[in-house]
């Protein structure tokens, strides 16, 4: 297909007022039961863009809905959003009430991937586009889904650690921990899978395999256990930056965080590359961050849906190239429920770390956002 260029970023960014500011943005004032909410934004008599978000809990979230926000505002939309609270039915009942209002285009990121018929029905009978970010629709046809290798982001970063290993020890051995998130979430349930059958691979490495909940307090206090079972730990791994976090902080209590090349320090693996992830690894806290794009996902569902769906055109199937992301290529798939899009992890390392296409250095120095 041919190249979709990505626009230029929208003036006004953020300046350090942060992550609350930035939420309340995105939410904006409940609407009743329903949550709905109004951005500013020039609407220019373009409709309305509208996104029922999953929730606002963590710093991933909040940037994929304002990558959201950009791009609708820049194409001449007004934003309008909910916020669900990680709660399935009312994250339904605000898809309805935005539908009510007959919106340009409706985007969803799922707390349940598998109650969207209904939606799907009415949005194809109101000729509404209809996408979904990050956690997909699985049951029923939708226009057009952008989301992550949850699988190959595991595996990359069991890949990096074992490789890490074998530097130290000369062999692939040594003592893994993986604070894995909830399994409810399909997308950690994926990543604790893949990095775990990795490991499996190799006979002398033992897996010290704990749950987090997907929680950085409770990431932290099972960090903290394991560092006092096990004195010899050669690694963690943690499937989402907000459980590293809870890790280095259990590792800075127990007297446990050295820096790559020190004596004593623990491997640390990551995924979804956050401004902060970036940072441990620039000052060598974190060995290996695994990027997740969270501004694509945003973008491109906004742009195939009013490029394409909204002028009754199928969107492309096959190669997607856009250089404008560091990872440059993609593909869309054909299936069940619609065209799918799935954007490749990879490995953040010392010459790609400050290429201003990585997601967390777009938000920190275009947009102005500090975590």
């Amino acid at each position: 297909m041919s190249r979709i260029s990505r626009r230029s970023f929208g003036a006004g960014a953020l300046g350090a007022a942060g992550l609350a500011l930035l939420a309340a943005c995105g939410q904006g004032a409940q609407a009743g039961a329903s949550g709905a909410s109004s951005g500013a934004g020039g609407g220019g008599g373009g409709g309305t863009g509208t996104y029922a978000n999953k929730g606002m809990d963590f710093f991933f979230f909040v940037m994929l809905a304002e990558s959201i926000k950009r791009r609708t505002e820049e194409l001449g939309f007004t934003y309008n959003s909910t916020d669900a609270k990680q709660d399935s039915s009312q994250q339904f009942n605000q898809a309805k009430t935005l539908l009510v209002q007959k919106p340009s285009f409706l985007v969803v990121d799922t707390v349940d991937s598998g109650a969207w018929a209904p939606i799907a029905t009415q949005t194809k009978g109101a000729k509404v586009p209809f996408g979904a970010v990050d956690s997909l629709v699985t049951d029923g046809e939708i226009d057009f889904q952008v989301a992550f290798d949850n699988s190959m982001a595991g595996t990359l970063a069991a890949q990096k650690t074992v490789e890490l290993l074998k530097a130290k020890y000369g062999t692939e051995r040594g003592q893994v921990f993986n604070g894995y998130g909830a399994l409810s979430s399909a997308a950690w349930n994926a990543r604790k899978i893949a990095f775990e059958a990795e490991l499996a691979k190799y006979p002398e490495i033992q897996l010290i395999s704990r749950p987090t909940d997907g929680s950085e307090t409770t990431a932290r206090q099972v960090a903290g256990a394991t560092l006092s079972e096990f004195a010899d730990l050669d690694a963690i791994h943690g499937p989402s930056d907000s459980i590293t976090r809870g890790f280095i902080t259990a590792m800075q209590t127990a007297d446990r965080l050295k820096k790559v090349g020190e004596e004593g320090h623990i491997i640390v693996t990551t995924i979804d590359g956050e401004p902060q992830a970036l940072q441990w690894f620039r000052d060598g806290t974190v060995d290996a961050p695994v990027s997740q794009d969270p501004v694509a996902y945003g973008e491109i569902c906004v742009d195939m849906l009013t490029t394409y769906t909204a002028k009754g055109q199928a969107i492309p199937l096959g190669a997607y190239d856009n250089k404008d992301y560091f990872w440059e290529s993609s593909v869309i798939d054909s299936t069940p429920n619609g065209p799918v899009m799935t954007i490749p992890p990879y490995i953040i390392d010392k010459d790609n770390v400050e290429d201003p296409r990585q997601w967390a250095n777009v938000v920190t120095q275009k947009w102005g956002i500090k975590q």
